[in-house]
């Protein structure tokens, strides 16, 4: 499996549960990085946290099929802006 540390509190899941979770992680932000999922279980519910490591900083970036800059150089709008791109599925 892949180095992404999933920690499940108050039960246990399987592990097609826990590949689904992570799927879904990278399918929710597909440019950025999952690094850690935390899951509460409460009876038939279960909290799901996903945390994500920052894209490197030197990071030549594309918006819209144009060049840009680096991630780093971006203010704070900019990279909310990036990392809340949903790409198109045309390639």
């Amino acid at each position: 499996m892949e180095n992404i540390e999933v920690t499940v509190i108050g039960g246990d899941i399987s592990l097609a549960e826990r590949q689904a979770y992570i799927e879904r992680g990278k399918n929710n932000k597909p440019n950025m990085i999952l690094t850690a999922i935390k899951v509460e279980l409460d009876g038939d519910f279960a909290d799901i946290t996903y945390q994500y490591a920052d894209p490197p900083q030197d990071m030549t970036v594309s918006i819209g099929g144009c060049m840009i800059g680096k991630f780093g150089s971006f203010n704070h709008g900019k990279q909310a802006e990036y990392l809340d791109r949903i790409p198109n599925d045309l390639n």
